[in-house]
């Protein structure tokens, strides 16, 4: 992909672009591998072009608290470079990826300060809160609640994903996601079919579940 293709750059000059060049190469990352750790010091900012990323937190004992999925094309660690403070977060590869990463602070200031640039940097940190919120209204959720909102939003994602790996995103573990999918399914709200897919029987009744 030529960097003008990515639409955070579309428009910017040659000599811009040319500049970008210089002060950028493509990496790819396999599955569960980490592009960033949390508590680094940021020395680049990184385009996802290609495949996916989950971004979580570790508390002190090692414990891990998912906080969002990040799909190509997006930016990745730019709230680290925008505020130069340490990664907030750990970024891990869900899948194969291919990630542009930039030496920003190798950049001159006039680059850095482009307006359409600075906007879609501004747009991303706003996703970025919102994200926040949502992961904050979802502490205050039960775990049947949890499941139930990941099941009404994001019900495809049991044709492709393991137990263990939906349970993390839900901050819980897999025999608790089991135990509040068994309970759907004796109710009748659901159905679990082969390679545990999920078919919604009453989504109605979900939803009054969930509210």
């Amino acid at each position: 992909m030529n960097i003008k293709e990515i639409p955070f750059f579309s428009k910017f000059n040659d000599v811009e672009i040319s500049k970008l060049d210089i002060s950028s190469s493509i990496n790819y990352f396999d599955k569960t591998e980490i592009i960033y750790y949390e508590g680094e010091e940021p020395k680049y900012l990184y385009v996802l072009l290609e495949g996916s990323a989950n971004i979580y937190k570790t508390n002190s004992k090692g414990k891990q608290l998912y906080i969002h999925t990040i799909n190509a094309i997006d930016f990745l660690g730019e709230v680290a470079i925008f505020k130069q403070i340490p990664y907030p977060a750990t970024a891990e590869c869900e899948k194969k990826c291919k990630v542009l990463k930039i030496d920003y602070f190798n950049l001159d200031d006039d680059f850095c300060k482009k307006l359409f640039f600075c906007q879609k940097l501004l747009e991303s940190l706003y996703k970025r809160i919102l994200i926040l919120m949502n992961v904050i209204d979802d502490g205050f959720l039960t775990s049947k609640e949890r499941v139930i909102k990941f099941i009404l939003e994001n019900v495809n994602d049991f044709y492709n994903a393991k137990y263990t790996d939906i349970a993390k995103k839900l901050n819980m573990t897999p025999e608790t996601l089991s135990r509040v999918l068994n309970k759907l399914k004796e109710a009748g709200y659901i159905s679990i079919e082969e390679n545990h897919k999920i078919k919604i029987i009453s989504k109605e009744n979900l939803i009054k579940l969930s509210e």
